[in-house]
């Protein structure tokens, strides 16, 4: 499938320090409705490896993920309405597998709010990245190409458009900012990662936030925002480890 990549800054707000609680306001409140804490295996999640090498584990409170190659871990359960998703990751240096990526920090990514184009559960796919480009989602890849670049995607069931995004010297699409220590992965420091979809409103037209060690990368006030379907983590050449997960809902 050919790749078209736009970019769109409509609506878009970049690396503000805004705090995070504001969307959900009183009466309503944020309520649990997901969670793994990682003792337990994988069973919350569908596994989906290009490489078999590839190694995941859930045990003793951490998702451990090393893989040379692509690699997707699909929430089952989907998600709707006005909710937030938490986790912490930690990037450590790809495994030897990954061949000559070994070694590197890159790509802390995920999909949310996926479907297949005429709705319903993202079908199986072999792990490899392009084999996602029929999904309708939105996905955010952090820190990816080797820690170059940070980038808001939409997947409209039949390209990935670039919305916007952060990327180092002569990779950079046009409109995009330079990366900054907030879109960047760093040794041995865990990533507070936190997504925000809601419906939006007169008052707050903003249905996406993004947010990463407490900075707002991106956000969206789209005119036909994706607001519901699955999430998945996702990942290529690298080792992530994962901490608290957890899904909320404001109700």
């Amino acid at each position: 499938m050919g790749l078209a990549v736009r970019l769109s800054l409509c609506g878009l707000i970049l690396a503000l320090p805004a705090a995070a609680a504001g969307w959900c306001e009183p009466p309503r409140r944020l309520l649990p409705a997901g969670a793994d804490r990682f003792d337990d295996g994988l069973a919350r999640w569908r596994l989906e490896a290009e490489d078999p090498r590839a190694v995941v584990t859930a045990t003793g409170g951490v998702l451990d993920i090393a893989t040379p190659a692509g690699l997707s871990l699909w929430w089952r359960t989907p998600l709707s309405g006005d909710y937030v998703i938490r986790f912490t990751a930690l990037p450590l240096p790809a495994p030897a597998s990954a061949g000559a990526h070994a070694g590197r920090l890159s790509d802390l990514n995920m999909f949310w709010n996926a479907e297949e184009p005429g709705g319903g559960e993202p079908a199986p796919r072999s792990g490899a990245f392009a084999r996602y480009d029929s999904l309708a989602a939105y996905y955010v890849g952090f820190g990816a190409n080797a820690n170059t670049t940070t980038r808001l995607r939409l997947y409209d069931g039949r390209e990935r458009q670039l919305l916007a995004g952060f990327a180092d010297g002569a990779i950079a699409e046009p409109g995009e900012l330079p990366m900054a220590p907030h879109t960047r992965l760093q040794p041995d420091q865990p990533v507070r990662v936190e997504i925000v979809s809601r419906r939006p409103t007169p008052a707050d037209p903003v249905h996406l936030r993004w947010r990463a060690r407490g900075h707002t990368v991106f956000t969206r006030a789209d005119a036909q925002p994706r607001l519901q379907g699955w999430f998945a983590l996702r990942t290529t050449a690298s080792r992530l480890q994962i901490r608290d997960f957890e899904i909320l809902q404001c109700r």
